[in-house]
């Protein structure tokens, strides 16, 4: 019955959040519900257990957040973005539409742009781009997720939070487990281009046309005769946060850092200057809401650590038998699907795989399987990124959603089995 109550209050916390509730709020009403039905104080735990985890996760990861925000915010007003997503599709050609913006999307995050300033950059030209080859605009958010949302999240070496939390717990690198994860990562992406490119033909044989609107118009004509960089020279400082993090593997406050000082010298003729402040004071309270609904969701797991059931969970998870690896896997991508966040999810969790595997797994390979398994159910209908971005394209939950589920749910799911049998085969499990 404990258990049952616990997994009702996730339930309250999933269907307020569907209905547009404020994580913030959904995340307090769904803590004193818990807390309520398992005979618990919600006034003195809300006021101590939750705020702990709320404050011990805010504090982990607020530097983290903030200059990945920044370093997004640079790219994005400097045009740099803007120039390597053009690039990619001049080389490419028309003809392959889909191809050169999953290909940008993947560029763009893989080189530390934030997913959602991604969906800035790249929305524009996906106008564009599928005005041109008549692809229905209701496949703009599943082929933004294809190249922002995918296989880079979970590749070695990523600077996408997913990538780097895990590390925090576990001591280890951001190149964890280099070879298998970029084994399952190609794995990945094949299914991912695979996909994107056969449903959009699909939709074209269905007679599924592109009709602007006016905010499509009104979006494409703010961006003309912008002035960008030179491609390598808005490569440069992604290059260099790459290296910073992976090669000389500085911590991932220092890389972004280095990676946004690097922005502002590289992109110096292209940055509005006179505005500089009101963008980068934009850029941290981008960083902060971030930090702060995911902290909310953070907290609401340590309310559910307070309760009896809990323990009941963890011991039947650290006694089912088999490998921690899957054990791990599970727990990891159930926590990210309930908070509809996989960032929320490793920061409930992660404390709890670390002390209960910690000494018994190849802690490479916990690291790169957490990772995956954050970005398997975190793009549920509740997803604060999915809601987002439905919203700033036009679009909706009934004609959008499901090739977005197969991209960022599915495929990912198999490619977790595929990981996990890759470690197996590598005498890693």
């Amino acid at each position: 019955m404990q258990i049952f109550l616990v997994l009702l209050s996730l339930a309250v916390l999933i269907f307020l959040c569907f209905k547009g509730v404020p994580i913030f709020f959904s995340a307090l009403i769904s803590g004193i519900f818990l807390l309520l039905t398992a005979g618990l104080n919600p006034a003195e735990l809300i006021t101590t257990t939750y705020v702990e985890g709320f404050v011990g996760y805010f504090g982990k990861f607020f530097f983290i957040f903030i200059l990945g925000a920044l370093f997004g915010k640079i790219t994005d007003i400097s045009g740099a973005a803007d120039a390597i997503a053009n690039a990619i599709v001049k080389k490419f050609g028309e003809k392959a539409i889909v191809p050169s913006i999953v290909l940008a999307g993947a560029m763009l995050t893989y080189g530390g742009v934030s997913v959602f300033v991604c969906m800035f950059t790249l929305y524009p030209l996906m106008v564009s781009l599928f005005k041109k080859g008549d692809i229905s605009r209701t496949l703009i958010p599943a082929i933004y997720f294809a190249g922002a949302g995918t296989f880079t999240g979970m590749m070695p070496g990523s600077p996408q939070i997913q990538n780097l939390i895990p590390g925090q717990y576990l001591g280890t690198a951001p190149t964890a487990a280099l070879v298998p994860g970029l084994l399952a990562a190609a794995f990945e992406a094949v299914c991912v281009f695979a996909f994107s490119i056969w449903y959009v033909k699909r939709s074209q044989k269905k007679g599924q046309h592109f009709v602007m609107t006016e905010k499509d118009a009104a979006m494409l004509k703010l961006k003309e005769g912008k002035a960008l960089p030179n491609f390598f020279l808005a490569l440069a400082p992604m290059v260099i946060l790459l290296v910073a993090l992976d090669v000389i593997q500085w911590s991932a406050e220092i890389s972004l850092f280095v990676g946004c000082i690097a922005g502002l010298i590289f992109y110096s003729k292209q940055i509005p200057w006179k505005e500089i402040w009101g963008h980068l004071g934009g850029g941290t309270f981008d960083g902060v809401g971030a930090l702060f609904n995911t902290a909310a969701v953070v907290g609401f797991g340590s309310l559910v650590q307070a309760t009896p059931a809990f323990k009941v969970i963890i011991d039947a998870m650290t006694h089912l038998g088999g490998s921690p690896l899957i054990a791990s896997a599970l727990a990891v991508t159930t926590l990210a699907g309930v908070c509809g966040s996989g960032s929320g999810g490793l920061g409930i969790v992660m404390p709890i795989v670390k002390n209960t595997f910690g000494s018994a797994v190849n802690l490479e390979a916990l690291h790169r399987v957490c990772d995956i398994s954050s970005l398997c159910l975190d793009s549920l209908p509740h997803n604060g990124l999915v809601v987002s971005v439905l919203n700033v394209t036009e679009n909706d939950h009934r004609h959008s959603y499901f090739p977005i589920f197969v991209l960022t749910v599915l495929i990912p799911i198999i490619t977790l089995v595929v990981m996990i049998a890759i470690f197996y085969a590598f005498g890693m499990a």
